[in-house]
């Protein structure tokens, strides 16, 4: 597949997560997130940063915008800080969330500490049991971020 049908595919596949954020955010954020209005609101200024970013990867126009930060649909590789290990997850709308093939939904705790972080760059994400200090390896956009249910 050449670059600019990549870059095509991708561009439609960010529209559609504005578009369905602008139209359809209220209803999500009550659907996943029904008791919790503290959580809510938080959920809401992240996806209002979320929606800027990709609209500026957008106007930028090309593959390296895709995979330049963490979106709804990319494929990230982890190393931890303290073992130097390495994990691959996957950004993905709460409904397409697959543990077995680590796919993450975006609300989940750490699909939240995710979401917009930059590859290359070190993070210290909250966890139950305390802080972990990770450095964000790879990002690849894979087109997984779909709304469709």
């Amino acid at each position: 597949m050449n670059h600019s049908l990549i870059t095509k595919i991708s561009n439609t596949q960010l529209i559609n997560q504005l578009v369905f954020f602008d139209e359809e955010k209220k209803f999500f954020l009550m659907q996943y997130i029904p008791e919790d209005a503290k959580e809510k609101k938080r959920v809401d200024e992240v996806l209002i940063i979320y929606t800027d970013l990709v609209e500026k990867i957008i106007s930028e126009n090309n593959e390296d915008s895709f995979n330049s930060m963490v979106l709804i649909g990319s494929q990230v590789t982890l190393q931890y800080t303290d073992d130097g290990f390495e994990e691959m997850y996957t950004i993905v709308f709460p409904h397409r969330a697959d543990p077995s093939k680590n796919w993450i939904s975006f609300l989940s705790p750490m699909g939240l500490q995710l979401l917009m972080t930059r590859i290359n760059e070190s993070y210290e994400f909250k966890v139950p049991s305390g802080h972990i200090g990770v450095r964000i390896q790879g990002i690849k956009y894979m087109n997984c971020g779909d709304i469709d249910k």
